[in-house]
């Protein structure tokens, strides 16, 4: 109970201090298969994804599967703000991780434009991984 109960604390804190906005197109795609490596690789993709107030935005979770970049439609942020890091990551309710690549400490100013980013889901025999760019507007 206390760690249900910390762990509501923790993604209330992240949610109620996020208002970016995250658009992001992803161009790359790789599957690492763990049962059948030879099922490994890459594939060019066109996918996408629109993440406002941590929520997947509507018209994302209307596009065909082979456009959409995720199936998850809530998201919390992973590291706050007052943390120096290199990257901000956010994860779905269907369990992906988007993870956001910028300057050591951007992440406390704010995150205001394109950045390298990669969206990973995993179960036990595959893990998927998206490569693109997002554009984080902070509103």
């Amino acid at each position: 109970m206390k760690l249900i109960f910390l762990i509501s604390i923790i993604a209330i804190s992240n949610t109620v201090f996020a208002s970016d906005n995250i658009e992001c197109l992803f161009t790359k795609f790789h599957l690492a298969n763990h049962a059948n490596t030879t099922m490994n690789g890459y594939a060019k993709v066109n996918q996408s994804l629109s993440i406002v107030k941590l929520k997947t935005a509507p018209e994302t979770l209307k596009l065909d599967g082979s456009k959409r970049a995720t199936n998850s439609s809530y998201w919390v942020k992973l590291i706050k703000n007052n943390f120096d890091a290199t990257t901000t990551s956010f994860v779905g309710d269907f369990a992906d991780i988007l993870t956001i690549e910028h300057e050591l400490g951007e992440n406390g100013k704010g995150l205001n434009g394109w950045y390298s980013a990669s969206l990973v889901s995993s179960n036990v025999s595959t893990t998927t991984t998206n490569i693109g760019k997002c554009l984080i507007k902070n509103t």
